[in-house]
């Protein structure tokens, strides 16, 4: 088993985002009940193939891995506290827009990043009585090696 796989990679590259405190705690593929935690989650997605002159079924080129960040946030009435939640989620999706545009991408195994690009807006996901878990989806699309 690699030392390093794909998700770690992601996280590693998600930690050099400046909106993202040091201090917290980064869980991979598990969402903490916890406020504040952050935590990379990998999503299913469908392999891309075809078949090739001979019938073979053979992996495309370019193929793509789906991510969700994730944290968990102190919530509820307090409308300063949900506006700056909101706010920190938007420093991240601008975060990862501005590495896409500077070709700042996460390292993978097998394969290069081509691109990174949020797919779904922050929302709450799951919301509790003290605290949410936040949300944004990102997909990765990548060139084999």
């Amino acid at each position: 088993m690699p030392d390093v796989n794909n998700i770690d990679h992601m996280r590693k590259w998600f930690r050099a985002c400046p909106a993202l405190s040091a201090d917290c705690p980064f869980r991979v593929d598990y969402k903490s009940e916890e406020p504040v935690e952050y935590s990379i989650i990998s999503m299913p997605n469908t392999l891309r193939s075809h078949s090739n002159v001979l019938g073979e079924e053979v992996f495309d080129d370019i193929q793509r891995m789906m991510f969700t960040f994730a944290s968990n946030e102190f919530w509820g009435g307090d409308e300063r506290q949900n506006i700056a939640n909101f706010g920190f989620y938007q420093d991240i999706t601008n975060w990862i827009i501005q590495q896409n545009r500077e070709k700042n991408f996460p390292l993978i195994d097998g394969g290069y990043v081509t691109a990174v690009k949020p797919t779904l807006s922050q929302y709450v996901s799951a919301p509790g009585t003290d605290s949410a878990i936040y949300q944004i989806q990102i997909e990765v699309t990548y060139k084999l090696r």
